[in-house]
C-alpha cells in the first residue's frame, strides 16, 4: 500500500529561466496566462457581423491612442469628417497578414475618402518589433500602439484582424474578424463608389 503523502507541505521552488536564474512562479502565471490569451486570439474563428465586439448601428467610441512616436490621435469620428477603417492586429496574426492585401486595395480605392487605423493590440508585442514591421510591410494605414488597451476596450475588440468601419456620421457600419473580409465592398456601401 502506497503511504499518503502530504504534498502541500513540500516545499515550492521556483522555475528556472535559461541560463539559471530563478524565476518566481507569478513570473511564470503571467507568461502563461500572456500565451494563453495570444493562442485564444489566433485560435478565434472569424466572426460574422455581430458575433463580439461593437454593434453596427451604434454611436463609435472616440478615444485617444499613441502612433509609434508617441503622439496622441484620436481614433473613432470626428463630426462631419471623413469615414474610418479600424483594424486591430499584430504582427504574429497569420489572419491580419492574410487580410493586408486586401486592406491595401481598399485603401488605394477609398484611401481618398477614408482614413485607416492600424491598432497594433500590443500582446507579446514591442514598440521595435511593431516599427520593424511596419518598416519593412508597410501598412496602408497609421499605425497605433494601443499599450493601454484603450481602443481595444472601447471597440470591444475580441481577436485580431478585427476590423470596424465607421461612416462620417460617426455610425459604426460594419464590424468583422478574419483574412478573408471584403472591406472595399463594405467602404462602397458607406461611401460609394
Amino acid at each position: 500500500m502506497i503511504a499518503d503523502r502530504n504534498l502541500t507541505s513540500a516545499p515550492v521552488r521556483a522555475a528556472r529561466a535559461p541560463y539559471g536564474s530563478p524565476v518566481s512562479i507569478d513570473t511564470c502565471r503571467a507568461r502563461l496566462v500572456a500565451m494563453l490569451v495570444a493562442a485564444a486570439l489566433v485560435c478565434v474563428a472569424p466572426l460574422s457581423a455581430q458575433d463580439d465586439g461593437a454593434r453596427v448601428g451604434t454611436k463609435a467610441p472616440v478615444v485617444m491612442v499613441n502612433d509609434l512616436a508617441g503622439t496622441p490621435t484620436r481614433v473613432g469620428h470626428v463630426a462631419g469628417k471623413r469615414a474610418a477603417v479600424i483594424e486591430f492586429w499584430a504582427t504574429w496574426c497569420d489572419l491580419c497578414k492574410e487580410l493586408l492585401p486586401r486592406v491595401r486595395v481598399a485603401q488605394q480605392k477609398y484611401g481618398d475618402r477614408v482614413d485607416f487605423y492600424g491598432v497594433n493590440v500590443t500582446v507579446n508585442e514591442s514598440k521595435a518589433r511593431v516599427q520593424r514591421y511596419v518598416t519593412s510591410e508597410h501598412p496602408p494605414w497609421v499605425t497605433l500602439y494601443d499599450d493601454k488597451g484603450v481602443a481595444v476596450r472601447a471597440f470591444k475588440a475580441p481577436a485580431t484582424s478585427y476590423v470596424v468601419i465607421v461612416d462620417r456620421d460617426g455610425l459604426i457600419r460594419y464590424v468583422g474578424s478574419g483574412g478573408t473580409q471584403d472591406l472595399s465592398a463594405e467602404l462602397a456601401k458607406v461611401v460609394g463608389k
